[in-house]
């Protein structure tokens, strides 16, 4: 049998059918190179899906370029403070980006005190090797929503207005008094904004002026009136609420410094009754609270206790009865009726920013014995307005004396003869003086100077009797307790679901610590210095009316 022509040219060549089919067998036995065959298809294999993968990983990073614009766009359109049309900031946003012709739907949801974005997009990619598999194009699709909702917020801000604060050559007074005005701003806008904020400025150095607007609707002892303290058990830190119903103790009214015998010594009471450091509560009105902080001035001690326990009441709902005679009264606007609200009102929030540039320290208040009723100072002013003619009788009654015995002060005199008489200076005209009065006119060292240094130098009263004046107010909180209470009500509050941002400016490490112990969660306290305290303000500020991506 002849194969492949046979005898025709120099190629031709004859095999017999036997000789085919040994060759055949040999062929298929032979293994040099049988891998040729699938190593061509493994290749080609590889390169089409390399290539698929390639494909695939564009339009991947097509999406995220897709997702991470939506995701930008969504957030600036949906901020309420934007008064830009919320789909023309989405279609800038992706325009600018390229991927102007990817957005297929943009949807804007507003009402009074919210806002939400949302949009989906859809990006064609043209396919390479994918086209192999009869594969054209690649979608990369995208949706994004964003909102922003104020709801309504009822604040306390509790601001150290204590000596440190104005120490020669510090600006801190300034520049928290600008923070401070700045955090209103944000807070309360002039145009018209959404929800209901309402903040409650609590100043407090020594103590907390809780002002004659709002006294008067607490029960609290009322044997003065010239300023206006409370004092707290270590159990009402155990308590977010003041009842207004049960008697509070007033703080004595005193000048603890005040050595001068002057008829009117120029004082500084431990309790100001200055209308600057007063608590001004409930407030929407933002030039009243930025005029009021504007007010402020540093003086005094340090009672972060005080300060947050007015703060926390201040949101407690136990307070609705003063909010409700205030707005009777016109002192706060119908706006912030019913509040506070319960506290599992999860249409409200309450927030207390706390802060402080220094610690508690020792918190004082006159001797039980001089704080209220009668002193035995009589006073007789001569019919004038001048402080300077008055004149004055202590009753000085010594043991073994007769009865009704006084030592007439004169601011003329210093000493005459014959000081001691049986009447009191100005006879009839002379009229009994109160504790209170008298640390109204003279400072405690002062009182003691003026009007018993004299009896108890002639042996008319005891040196003990002379010391108890000298020495008229007491020491009734020391540092420690008042770093115990400021806790205690600052676990009362977090319980309560109020959040607590805390600020130490410039602050020594223990009230560091405090602030720390005191704030919601590491990241709602601030440790800051100089103009640094206006960044913790407004990062507190964009933190309450936080914008959050829902999608």
């Amino acid at each position: 049998m002849s194969v492949f022509g046979a005898g025709r040219g120099p190629w031709s060549y004859v095999i017999s059918g036997a000789a085919f089919r040994n060759y055949a067998t040999r062929f298929l036995k032979d293994q040099d190179g049988s891998m040729t065959l699938v190593g061509v298809c493994a290749f080609l294999l590889m390169i089409v899906f390399g290539g698929v993968g390639i494909d695939m990983m564009y339009a991947e990073l097509k999406r995220v370029k897709l997702q991470n614009t939506l995701d930008r766009a969504v957030l600036a359109a949906a901020d309420l403070e934007q008064t830009l049309d919320p789909a023309g900031v989405v279609t800038d946003y992706m325009d600018k980006m390229g991927l102007g012709d990817a957005v297929t739907n943009v949807t804007v949801v507003q009402s009074h005190n919210a806002r939400r974005v949302s949009v989906d997009s859809s990006y064609t990619t043209p396919a390479n090797f994918l086209r192999a598999l009869n594969v054209e194009n690649l979608i990369a699709a995208g949706a994004a929503t964003a909102a922003e909702e104020r709801a309504d917020v009822e604040i306390s801000l509790v601001l150290d207005i204590s000596g440190s604060m104005g120490w020669s050559g510090n600006t801190k007074m300034e520049n928290l008094q600008d923070a401070a005005r700045d955090f209103v701003d944000q807070m309360l806008p002039v145009e018209e904004t959404p929800g209901v904020t309402s903040i409650s400025l609590v100043p407090y150095n020594a103590n907390v002026n809780v002002g004659e607007t709002l006294i008067q609707h607490y029960n609290v002892e009322d044997f003065q009136t010239y300023s206006h303290c409370v004092t707290f058990s270590d159990a009402d830190f155990n308590n977010p609420a003041i009842d207004p119903t049960e008697e509070q103790t007033r703080l004595g009214h005193f000048d603890r410094d005040n050595y001068s015998w002057d008829n009117a010594p120029s004082l500084d009471y431990w309790c100001s009754p200055d209308d600057y450091s007063a608590i001004m509560p409930f407030s929407t009105d933002a030039s009243a609270l930025k005029n009021h902080i504007s007010g402020l001035y540093a003086d005094g001690n340090t009672a972060i206790d005080l300060g947050m326990k007015w703060g926390v009441a201040l949101l407690d709902p136990s307070a609705q009865p003063v909010v409700s005679a205030l707005i009777s009264d016109g002192d706060v606007h119908a706006d912030v009726a019913e509040r506070p609200v319960a506290y599992n009102d999860n249409t409200t929030a309450k927030v207390i920013v706390l802060m402080t540039d220094g610690r508690n320290t020792t918190q004082y208040d006159l001797r039980d014995s001089l704080k209220a009723g009668y002193s035995d100072v009589w006073i007789d002013d001569r019919g004038t307005s001048n402080p300077y003619d008055d004149r004055f009788s202590a009753l000085v009654d010594g043991t073994g004396r007769a009865n009704d015995t006084y030592f007439w002060v004169r601011y003329e005199e210093s000493r005459w003869s014959n000081r001691y008489r049986n009447s009191r200076d100005g006879g009839s005209n002379a009229r009994r003086m109160t504790h209170a009065e008298v640390y109204n006119r003279f400072g405690v060292p002062g009182t003691a100077y003026k009007f018993w240094w004299t009896p108890e130098d002639d042996n008319w009263i005891s040196r003990s009797t002379y010391e108890s004046y000298f020495h008229g107010e007491i020491a009734t909180v020391d540092s420690d307790r008042a770093d115990s209470r400021l806790s205690n009500i600052c676990a009362q509050a977090r319980a309560a679901g109020i959040t607590i941002y805390t600020i130490a400016f410039e602050a020594p490490s223990r009230g560091e610590t405090a602030m720390q112990d005191c704030a919601s969660s590491p990241s709602h306290f601030f440790d800051v210095a100089g103009l640094e305290i206006t960044d913790a303000f407004n990062a507190i500020a964009r933190d309450i009316t936080q914008l959050k991506l829902t999608q």
